[in-house]
């Protein structure tokens, strides 16, 4: 259990990045998540420990094809000539091994999907804890000199970038929702429904209008896999509500058509609305729109330039004239902002992940990384878990708009998905016994 709670906080404090030393992809969350990984691998030397199971297979084999692919990416990259910022490229080359290790230890060996709720709830409770602690931070009510809380007007805790703590935000929202929805006593689950609260203040803080969108989409996934379970329940015990939810999904084509003069009469008001839910009330949504179409323009031809092998470890973008216009104009910078030098060098990231990971190791990466998500996402189908599949779905969707690749507390969103199925077999052939307070608060 306090491999647990290292690993929970490990993950966590990953995404802090202001935390890490200067320059350095290394800090406290980096070197929990290494000594836990040395840990865990002793522990699994063990007699009887070690167990090959389904989801560290499936982890496994990703991240043998992802390290093939990154391989053959840096020798076109070699055989080509093409410029490297090393900072960058050792960054990557840190990253990946640490969060490869990371999330297919934390799927090994028996009872990884009790491992996996557990470490839910260590990360869910001590993210609301270090949210809270932000918060309080950015309000003035400490300070710490080496930290800067606030992206100019945007918020972004100790994190490097508002966009990070976005992130982390929108992974505990799910994962709390999650483990709400599936608590089996009414403390467990008050508790994970005030976790709750921390992202949702802090996220909508960051000013992230992508975090907007994952967390409705999320929240659309969630209701209708929770009607899809309601419906399946019924097929054995027809009751009034089933039979009263499959007549709404039945009609819901027709009452969406009768909706749709209410709608155009009411369509500027819900575009005022929905620009209410973006940075700067929508000013900038253009001018960012078209910034990351001529990034992942870039993107595809410099992926395909490299015959599908991608150029290996590391950004491979040049950096947009608006953007090297805007740090030149900028007075005032924000403390703790790691950008690419403006060198000549492509050092730029597309600002999605499917494209970084072409730019890096080419089609393979990106067929790789789209089977495992596809499958993660059936095994929490399969397990009927609507909070993971909402979990799942939001965070490939926040990822089309950043590289979340590197980040663990993705691969965390991951691992819990992947083991999904594994828990309900659990489940189904434990039987059931006496818990104690303890173990209710867990579970």
């Amino acid at each position: 259990m306090v491999l647990d709670f290292i690993y929970a906080l490990g993950v966590l404090l990953t995404a802090l990045s202001q935390l890490r030393a200067a320059t350095r992809p290394v800090g406290p969350g980096e070197l929990l998540l290494a000594f836990w990984i040395v840990a865990t691998f002793a522990r699994l030397l063990t007699p009887g420990r070690f167990q090959l199971t389904p989801a560290l297979t499936k982890l496994g084999l990703f991240w043998i094809l992802f390290a093939v692919s990154l391989s053959l990416g840096i020798m076109m990259a070699l055989a080509t000539g093409e410029d490297f910022d090393i900072d960058f490229v050792f960054h990557d080359v840190v990253a990946f091994p640490l969060i490869g290790f990371a999330s297919a230890l934390s799927v090994a060996g028996p009872g990884a999907a009790v491992r996996m709720r557990r470490i839910a709830w260590f990360a869910t409770f001590s993210g609301a804890v270090l949210l809270l602690l932000q918060l309080a931070n950015g309000l003035g009510m400490f300070s710490i000199p080496i930290l800067d809380p606030w992206f100019w007007e945007r918020f972004r805790g100790w994190s490097s970038n508002p966009n990070q703590l976005a992130l982390l935000c929108m992974v505990l929202f799910f994962v709390a929702l999650y483990l709400a929805d599936t608590a089996r006593s009414a403390l467990s689950r008050l508790v994970a429904l005030v976790c709750l609260a921390p992202p949702v203040v802090l996220g909508r803080m960051s000013g992230s209008d992508t975090l907007s969108l994952a967390i409705l989409a999320g929240l659309l996934i969630y209701a209708a896999g929770k009607a899809i379970v309601a419906l399946r329940a019924a097929r054995s015990r027809p009751t009034l509500a089933a039979s009263l939810l499959r007549l709404m999904i039945i009609t819901s084509p027709l009452m969406m058509l009768s909706l749709v003069p209410i709608a155009l009469t009411l369509a500027d008001d819900a575009q005022k609305l929905a620009l209410g839910f973006t940075k700067n009330g929508g000013r900038d949504a253009g001018s960012e729109a078209d910034l990351r179409m001529v990034l992942w323009r870039q993107a595809l031809s410099r992926g395909i330039e490299s015959g599908l092998l991608g150029l290996g470890p590391g950004p491979h973008l040049q950096i947009p004239a608006s953007i090297s216009a805007g740090r030149t104009a900028a007075i005032v910078k924000p403390i703790n902002v790691v950008n690419p030098d403006q060198n000549g060098t492509a050092n730029f990231e597309a600002h999605n992940t499917f494209l970084d990971l072409f730019t890096q190791g080419g089609l393979l990466a990106v067929v790789a990384f789209s089977a495992l998500l596809i499958n993660a996402g059936w095994r929490a189908y399969i397990a009927e878990s609507p909070g993971l599949v909402a979990l799942l779905g939001a965070t490939v969707l926040f990822g089309m708009t950043g590289l979340i690749a590197r980040q663990p507390i993705f691969w965390l969103a991951v691992s819990m998905s992947i083991t999904a199925e594994a828990a309900v077999v659990m489940k189904r052939a434990t039987p059931p016994r006496y818990r104690t307070p303890a173990e209710g608060m867990i579970s």
